[in-house]
């Protein structure tokens, strides 16, 4: 079918047709190409981002547990800590609620919290709440109960009663003999908040039901499978975020919404839940549509003039040529055979003409001789 339309098509026709179904095709192919490079880019660039992101999130912890750790350290070297612990007076210790607040301010950490305990892991004086003490937390307290085992500092995060925490712990020691332990502590949460203040990225704090058993948020806290949501920066996207649970630790891009799960170390490596990052790709997606339209339109206008070009070419050289030919042999076949026929390329056509020429002058010399 095609075959016989091609046979029976003018050249223009012949030359038009082919030529805009090629192009048809290219456009197409280039469109499909660009729609795969681009999933595959923005891909790439999601991972790149989310995974700068988390290792950021473990830089702040580290920077928080190197915090808690130097204070901790320090004030347990203060020869009033000893004494308090020695005489079991907390009066030694009440200095600390002012110096509590001084540290927020040398730190810039919201919140920090100073805990004095006695041996295993019971609260002598709390900084932010003198008036409570006498709780035994070492259901729950691991990182208190590992430094009163092992007479030596931990650092790291952990699922307190109240909030999850960034915790340094010191040990109190006078001579070698044990006294108890010096802790800072650094909310969790405004980690996530900074982070995303940083990066732009939203997070999502998933605490293991098992590792938050005992703690008071987890009685209101929502469950999602063997997970607690502990924290969201923006609970609008919770259903977006939770899709990264599908396949944690890859990157899952939804309505141009990237997120991936990652896990979180309490201070002995013990994964203790997920930390769920999301991040918007529209201004990327945006950005490389509006250079991909400037690109196509570049490849539409180049394409455009080189087929015009090359149709201007070709109505030159092979059309006018060819209907010049086809008159004068229309002159011929009406006996006109005194008209040279004006062509002189070196192409096929001109080569054509010099035959059809000399078919005139021969045509011509039997009509001179029957004359």
């Amino acid at each position: 079918m095609i075959g016989n339309f091609l046979r029976n098509a003018s050249l223009v026709e012949k030359f038009l047709i082919p030529n805009i179904f090629v192009i048809i095709i290219f456009f197409i192919s280039v469109g499909t190409l660009s729609y795969i490079l681009l999933k595959q880019q923005l891909k790439k660039q999601a991972e790149d981002i989310l995974n700068n992101s988390y290792k950021l999130f473990q830089e702040q912890v580290k920077v928080k547990e190197r915090i808690g750790l130097a204070i901790s350290y320090l004030i347990s070297k203060d020869p009033d800590v000893k004494r308090a612990f020695s005489l079991k007076s907390r009066s030694p210790l009440r200095k600390y609620v002012k110096i509590r607040s001084d540290l927020e301010l040398l730190t810039d950490i919201y919140d920090p919290r100073l805990q004095f305990l006695t041996p295993l892991a019971v609260s002598f004086f709390k900084t932010w709440n003198p008036e409570e003490f006498g709780i035994d937390v070492s259901k729950f307290r691991r990182i208190i109960v590992t430094v009163a085992q092992r007479q030596a500092p931990q650092k790291g995060i952990e699922v307190g009663l109240k909030r999850v925490i960034v915790s340094g712990a010191f040990p109190v020691i006078d001579g070698k003999k044990y006294l108890g332990t010096v802790e800072f502590m650094t909310p969790f949460d405004p980690l996530m908040d900074k982070l995303k203040e940083l990066t732009g990225v939203e997070s999502t704090v998933l605490i293991k039901g098992a590792s938050g058993g005992y703690s008071d948020w987890a009685k209101e806290a929502e469950k999602v499978g063997d997970y607690l949501i502990y924290y969201e920066t923006n609970p609008i996207l919770r259903n977006i975020m939770l899709k990264a649970l599908e396949k944690p630790g890859s990157v899952f891009i939804e309505q141009n919404f990237a997120v991936v799960a990652k896990p979180v170390f309490d201070f002995s490596r013990k994964n203790i839940g997920l930390l769920l990052l999301g991040y918007d790709l529209t201004p990327i997606v945006d950005s490389f549509k509006q250079l991909g339209i400037y690109v196509l339109m570049f490849i539409f206008i180049f394409v455009v003039a080189t087929f015009f070009m090359s149709y201007m070419i070709f109505k030159k050289y092979v059309e006018e040529p060819i209907n010049t030919l086809i008159e004068h042999t229309e002159r011929i076949s009406m006996g006109d055979v005194d008209q040279k026929i004006p062509l002189k390329s070196k192409d096929e056509i001109g080569r054509l003409a010099e035959a059809f020429d000399r078919m005139r002058i021969s045509i011509k010399k039997v009509m001179d001789l029957l004359k």
